[in-house]
């Protein structure tokens, strides 16, 4: 039988430890012990850690009172204070993921041995200088929380939800969703390819969870929002075997929303009154030890099965559902297993590999939709869909000596996102034209085919050396992105039929494409045809050095700097981009004022860099070629949806087609100008943190972020066929590649030197003011949170509030407001006319957010949980497809503008009225509530638990974004303008249970 006492105890050390402590950057999972002994006579002292859990054991000299084991892994220590061989003094300290354990022990002046089996655990930590939250597993497991990584990420402060459009994922300090990054076990899980979303593991494997959320270490890098860090569990000297399930029954679910076009009395646009979800997953774990005191094992597999229903279209913003979806996935074809294996070589020396694969087949039976009468239709395909992948690590951590630690880490993480249509003969069908009693519909699902998967090969070397009142801290570290992502239209077409008003017009790639003289509207088909790509990657490498300097007993100073390298090659492997960053400093200043460790108040500032994500390297260097041809059209198959009798609108295929990328791969001196430098933003941080006793605290935190150097691609006519790297309002020079525009027109007579090389002597500086015309980027976020945190032996609780303001004339990495995934090249900055109406308020703005989360243990058996949300509303815009100056110079053949044309019926004169970002209105705000109990008892040998969560549970399902597209064309009103795409997730209800042995 465990010994539950003994387990009872840590956990209660675990939960004070870990409930919402900030942190200090640790890019692996090992904290250290930083501690103090009092006693008239501290010469010939000597400490002893060891993790009763394990048998790991350090013994280190006292030094003027002071002691230090770094490197430590997370877990529970046994001090013992000896003087020779006599034990005189004990204490047991928490060490929590990136949270250093204080203690101070004090040595009587008798050589009885003092015990002391508790200790203080001070709710304010002077010994850092950055912004966060740790929760640990097994107060997370007291919370009614969404068992993702993002659910974890919302409860610290400065988060905010982003947008349904891009997955479930989280917004950090005002950044886009695109600019964060994860690590398990210290291994970087981040989507490889756009920076969209995290790997991830059962949550019985988790251990620990820091959501950093500014004043960064330079270890971390690669990220301009936030971090999510967690470590696994790892086994013991005691065997313990767990089977834990849980089930949410699409029965205990309430009915989603629907959203009409025309204000609300149109048809139906989005319906998830159709939305149904059955999940079930069993996680089975076993750990232990394979040689005790030596090798551990933890291991675990989690077989899945979900079913769900939808429904979905192919148009987005300018058509309505019409398919109904059923997905499936279950048993071999969605199992996950993984293992953390931690071999002790000795006490000094520590080898632990890391693995998982979460791969997964899901199938996708899709049928034909009417919203309006909800009548599902006839099969029309099934799409098998590969996703997840594997990942492994081998990590090792050595003490070379009392004052020197080494940490060295190797992996590699594989991804895939493929995808196998049973129906590849039917096009996409995207009919946008108001009023059709039948509208053009495909007879299959659509959408593209091909290979698509990534892998990323890491390497890392972290050094740790304590010299005096010093703790210097320097490594390297690696990686190797590489992808691949061949794709082709399914049926070789994708037809969007639209409505042009009689004065509107198409824009193309030089002027204006065609115009609507002909006294009416008239109905108009393009063929975009995206096809093409291949292998491509890029690697990254950076240097860092930090001093955490105690200046003097009460006062600390972090300072550090970083430097990263970014290089990019397309699939002829020639390089397309380089960027040698400079130092980035990351400095950092702490002060306990009273030195009573009660008082704190500390600032940071930070300059952080963001990687060209592969997705860039692939929309620009892959052999991609995207066209899109208009044309006029006699009749529409009703069986396929294919148009008839197509007729060019300028007489031709050729002179009615507009190109947004070429299949000639360029290379870095046509692609880079070369005064670009990457994205980087900038940090500041004051805050004050206050224990008003043992049980509570206090904290205020202001921040300012600033994105000073925004990297994007203009695609103007002066970079045209390709978009070149610049730094929006700043002159940019580059090499031409066949392709030179004097302002009107471009010379015939050089594009046959077009090839993807640079023509010899054509290096060209392009005056912002009067070429490029770009304003400069600027994107700022200001916030004051905050908190307060009470803790006591059954009852924890969180509160915070976060006022803040996000401005800028761009997001970042992605466009929220129109679900442009498409990190580090969306619109922005594309053409000078889709800046126009640009700055505003942000799609991430949301003005006040409350948050208020916490648990309570009623007995020794009962435990309530809660967490509670209020939030305003986020900005919206009205995007139009226009604008007033066809100057190709200004304007190219694609976006959306801050213009709304109306166009006179009779004579086709169009007038514009300029709508900028964020000017009619927000969101509605968002209340959330979600609740749980847990009951926790003992059957033989076992420890079992069963809970219910019940998430949402007022049902409230308020819109969280809505459709801004205001026009369809130029002129032509969209008539799901203002309808909603998501909602509020409606009330559903988890049940779980465990046992354990």
């Amino acid at each position: 039988m465990r010994n539950t006492f003994f387990k009872r105890t840590l956990t209660a050390a675990a939960v004070a430890a870990a409930m919402g402590m900030t942190t200090p950057a640790i890019a692996q999972q090992q904290s250290s012990i930083l501690g103090e002994v009092e006693a008239q006579n501290v010469q010939g002292l000597t400490v002893t850690a060891t993790n009763p859990e394990t048998g790991f054991s350090r013994e280190i000299d006292v030094v003027d009172g002071e002691f230090r084991f770094p490197a430590m892994p997370t877990g529970t220590y046994e001090l013992q204070v000896k003087r020779g061989s006599e034990v005189v003094a004990n204490q047991t300290v928490r060490v929590s993921l990136g949270t250093n354990a204080t203690p101070t022990i004090r040595v009587g002046d008798s050589v009885e041995t003092i015990q002391v089996t508790g200790a203080r655990i001070s709710n304010v930590d002077v010994t850092t200088t950055n912004s966060g939250l740790v929760v640990g597993e097994v107060e997370f497991d007291k919370l009614p929380v969404a068992r993702d990584l993002t659910s974890v990420a919302l409860l610290a402060p400065g988060t905010v939800p982003g947008d349904d459009g891009f997955g479930n994922n989280a917004s950090f300090g005002g950044a886009s969703v695109a600019e964060n990054s994860c690590y398990i076990n210290g291994l970087e899980v981040t989507d490889t390819r756009r920076g969209l979303g995290c790997g991830s593991v059962p949550f019985e494997f988790y251990k620990e969870f820091q959501v950093k959320t500014g004043g960064m270490s330079p270890k971390y890098g690669r990220s301009t929002g936030g971090v999510i860090n967690a470590v696994t569990k790892s086994g013991t000297n005691m065997w313990e075997f767990s089977a834990v399930s849980f089930f949410e029954p699409s029965g205990l679910q309430e009915e989603g929303s629907i959203s009409r076009g025309q204000g609300g009395t149109g048809d139906v646009f989005r319906d998830n009154s159709v939305n149904e979800n059955d999940e079930y997953s069993v996680t089975l774990s076993a750990s232990g030890p394979i040689i005790e005191d030596t090798l551990f094992i933890y291991a675990l597999v989690n077989p899945r099965s979900q079913e769900t229903t939808n429904a979905s279209v192919i148009g987005g913003e300018f058509a309505a559902d019409n398919r109904y979806n059923e997905w499936e996935s279950s048993g071999s074809d969605n199992l996950f297993w993984g293992a953390k294996i931690d071999w002790d070589i000795t006490n000094n020396h520590r080898l632990s590999y890391f693995g998982y694969s979460n791969e997964n087949t899901e199938t996708r039976d899709i049928y034909a939709y009417n919203p309006n009468t909800r009548v599902v239709g006839d099969s029309i395909g099934t799409t098998i869909y590969e996703n997840g992948g594997t990942a492994h690590s081998l990590s090792y951590t050595g003490y070379w000596t009392d004052n020197l630690t080494v940490s060295a880490m190797a992996g590699e993480l594989e991804t895939q996102y493929g995808s196998e249509p049973s129906n590849t003969e039917c096009s996409t069908v995207i009919d946008t034209r108001e009023d059709l009693a039948n509208p053009a519909s495909s007879c299959g699902p659509g959408g593209s085919i091909g290979e698509n998967f990534d892998k990323n090969t890491q390497y890392r070397l972290d050094l740790e050396y304590y010299w005096g009142d010093h703790t210097i801290r320097a490594g390297y570290d690696f990686q190797e992105r590489d992808s691949t992502n061949i794709t082709r239209p399914i049926g070789g077409h994708s037809w969007e039929y639209a409505t042009l008003e009689n004065g509107g017009s198409v824009q193309g790639d030089s002027g204006v494409l065609f115009t609507n003289n002909s006294g009416a509207a008239v109905d108009y088909v393009s063929d975009r045809i995206f096809t093409g790509g291949g292998s491509f990657g890029s690697e990254l490498s950076a240097y860092y050095i930090e001093d955490e300097w105690r200046v003097a007993q009460d006062v600390t100073l972090n300072i550090g700097f970083r430097k990263d390298k970014f290089e990019g090659s397309g699939t002829t492997d020639q390089l397309l981009y380089s960027f040698d960053t400079n130092w980035a400093p990351r400095l950092g200043a702490s002060w306990d004022v009273f030195g009573t460790g009660d008082t704190k108040l500390y600032a940071t500032w930070g300059k952080y860099y963001l990687p060209v994500p592969n997705n860039t390297i692939y929309r620009a260097a892959s052999g991609v070629s995207d066209t899109t041809t208009y044309y006029y059209f006699d009749d529409i198959d009703p069986a396929t949806g294919v148009p008839q009798g197509l007729d060019p609108v300028n007489g031709t295929a050729a002179n009615s087609q507009t190109t947004s990328s070429v299949s000639v791969v360029p290379t870095k001196p046509v692609f880079q100008s070369q005064e670009a430098d990457p994205f980087a933003r900038e940090e500041f941080i004051i805050g004050f943190e206050q224990s008003i006793n043992e049980d509570l605290a206090f904290s205020l935190r202001g921040t300012y972020r600033d994105v000073t150097s925004a990297l994007d691609d203009y695609c103007g006519i002066y970079a045209y066929p390709y978009c070149v790297l610049i730094n929006p309002g700043e002159d940019s020079t580059w090499y031409k590649d066949g392709y030179y525009w004097d302002g009107e027109a471009l010379d015939q007579d050089k594009l046959a030197l077009f090839d993807g090389q640079p023509d010899e002597g054509s290096l060209t500086t392009h005056p912002n003011d009067t070429t490029i015309q770009m304003p400069e980027a600027n994107n700022e976020y200001l916030a004051w949170q905050t908190e307060l945190k009470y803790n006591t032996e059954d009852f924890r609780m969180n509160f915070i509030y976060t006022w803040s303001r996000s401005t800028g004339n761009f997001e970042g990495a992605v466009k929220s407001d129109i679900d442009q995934a498409d990190p580090g090249i969306t619109q922005d900055f594309d053409f000078p006319a889709l800046m126009d109406g640009a700055q505003g308020y942000q799609a991430n703005d949301r003005r006040h957010v409350f948050k208020l989360f916490g648990s309570y243990d009623i007995d020794d058996n009962w435990t309530a949980g809660f967490n509670t949300t209020l939030s305003s509303g986020r900005p919206l815009s009205a995007f139009g497809q226009g604008y007033p100056n066809k100057d190709p110079n200004i304007y190219g053949s694609y976006g959306d503008t801050f213009y709304i044309a109306d166009c006179d019926d009779v004579t086709g004169d169009c007038t514009y009225n300029r709508v900028p970002r964020g000017t009619v209105g927000r969101t509605p705000w968002t209340f959330n509530i979600d609740a749980s109990i847990a009951y926790n008892f003992t059957v033989g040998d076992f420890d079992m638990k069963a809970s219910l969560d019940v998430f949402n549970i007022l049902n409230t399902q308020e819109a969280t974004s809505l459709n801004e597209h205001y026009e369809v064309t130029e002129g032509n009103r969209n008539q799901w303008y203002g309808a909603a795409y998501s909602w509020q997730t409606p009330r559903y209800v988890r049940l779980g249970f465990e046992a354990r042995f």
